[in-house]
C-alpha cells in the first residue's frame, strides 16, 4: 500500500503581491451656540448668523443659521449650511458632513428631521454653503438657547501603496 499524500505532489510556491488603497481624511466637531435666539427673530429671510470660522482638513468653516428662513420658500422653517470660508479656489473639497440642533444639555432635538443625517457633497468654491433650508420649523424652536453642532470630515487624496 503506498503513502496517500504522494497523489498531492507539492506545488511550488505562488507568488503574491498586495497594494492599498488608502484616502487621507481629517474630522473635527464644531459648536456653534445661539443665545438669546428671541432677539434674532425677526432678522429677514436669507440674513443669517455665523459662527467663528474652524479648521479641518486644512481649511476654513463656518455654520450659518438664517433664523427666519433661506427663501421666501422655506420661511416657516430656521436654515442651517455649512460654508467654505477659504482654500484653493480651483479645487473641489469632498466632505461629509452632519449638522445636529442640541439642546443645552447637549441632546439632540428631536423635531430637526436632519438632526445627525450624514451630508455627502464637494464644495467646489469659497463662500459656497450646502445644508438644509428646512432644518427646522420655526415653531418648534421653543428654547432660546441651543447649539448646532457640525461634525465634518474633509476627504483628501488617495494614494496607492
Amino acid at each position: 500500500m503506498g503513502n496517500i499524500n504522494s497523489c498531492w505532489a507539492a506545488e511550488p510556491p505562488v507568488a503574491e503581491t498586495s497594494s492599498s488603497c488608502i484616502t487621507k481624511t481629517a474630522t473635527a466637531a464644531h459648536n456653534f451656540t445661539v443665545t438669546n435666539y428671541s432677539l434674532l427673530k425677526g432678522m429677514g429671510i436669507g440674513k443669517f448668523i455665523s459662527s467663528r470660522p474652524f479648521s479641518v482638513g486644512g481649511y476654513s468653516w463656518q455654520i450659518r443659521f438664517c433664523p427666519d428662513g433661506a427663501d421666501q420658500e422655506h420661511a416657516g422653517y430656521a436654515a442651517a449650511f455649512l460654508c467654505r470660508c477659504d482654500g484653493a479656489a480651483a479645487a473641489g473639497v469632498q466632505t461629509q458632513y452632519t449638522l445636529s440642533l442640541r439642546h443645552t444639555d447637549g441632546k439632540v432635538h428631536g423635531d430637526s428631521k436632519y438632526s445627525g443625517k450624514l451630508v455627502t457633497h464637494t464644495f467646489q468654491k469659497v463662500g459656497a454653503g450646502w445644508g438644509f433650508s428646512d432644518f427646522i420649523e420655526k415653531s418648534k424652536l421653543q428654547e432660546d438657547c441651543f447649539t448646532i453642532r457640525c461634525d465634518l470630515t474633509v476627504i483628501g487624496k488617495t494614494i496607492i501603496v
